[in-house]
């Protein structure tokens, strides 16, 4: 059978063939022979699908291969320098922001400075007003311990928040996307790792029985192999 011959179409023949494969149930020899026969029979129409739809696939192929090469050229540019206004924006974010935070703790420490300065001031006045006390009540050596040794005043820094300012754009947010890289791939856990399992059956196929993996086991499959 040949394309060229084909009257009824490749799919309703292949629905029909699969219908009828699907319907045998291997038994005895009789119906061995007729699975194999069956198989040789879907073996050939599978080749001759194959070469049905072979040159509908390449023309298919090569015209998706050229519009994606055309819009590749369109694409690429674009990603690329949306990729480089992406990195200047974020660098200057991240500019602004290291600025911010210098400038928020440059004032938390003045606003602790100044915090403290009052307090000393508050100290002081106590240790003067409990001073003059203790010398009205003639124990003149703890008024100068007193006056020698103020005790703390403590008082409340309310945290100093600079607010963010960074221009906004319609359309455009801001966007953080963490990365990584592979520092030492010995410590990696084993959840964050994926068996080669091509690897592995290629190493099963050739060792067959004589395969020795740990957390492998290799076993035979028994099948047919059809030929049209």
């Amino acid at each position: 059978m040949s394309a060229a011959t084909i009257e009824v179409p490749i799919e309703q023949q292949a629905l029909t063939v699969v219908e009828r494969a699907r319907g045998i149930v291997v038994a005895n020899a009789e119906q061995r022979s007729l699975a194999a026969e069956i198989g040789r029979v879907v073996a050939g129409l599978y080749k001759e699908a194959e070469e049905w739809f072979k040159p509908m696939k390449q023309a298919a192929a090569k015209a998706h291969k050229e519009i994606c090469t055309k819009e590749n050229s369109v694409l690429q540019p674009l990603e690329s320098a949306k990729q480089y206004l992406s990195r200047q924006i974020g660098a200057f974010d991240e500019r602004v922001e290291r600025e911010r935070l210098a400038e928020e703790a440059r004032l938390q420490e003045e606003a602790r400075k100044q915090a403290q300065a009052e307090a000393d001031r508050l100290a002081q006045e106590n240790a003067i007003a409990d001073a003059i006390s203790l010398e009205r009540d003639g124990d003149v050596a703890g008024a100068m311990a007193v006056l020698n040794h103020p005790a703390p005043v403590e008082v409340y820094v309310p945290p100093v928040i600079v607010q963010r300012e960074v221009p906004k754009t319609q359309g455009v947010s801001a966007a953080v996307a963490w990365k990584f890289k592979i520092t030492n791939e010995a410590l990696i856990p084993r959840e964050y790792l994926m068996v080669d399992e091509k690897k592995l059956g290629a190493v099963v196929r050739a060792m067959k029985d004589k395969t020795s993996i740990p957390g492998v086991a290799a076993y035979p499959e028994s099948g047919a192999r059809f030929r049209a």
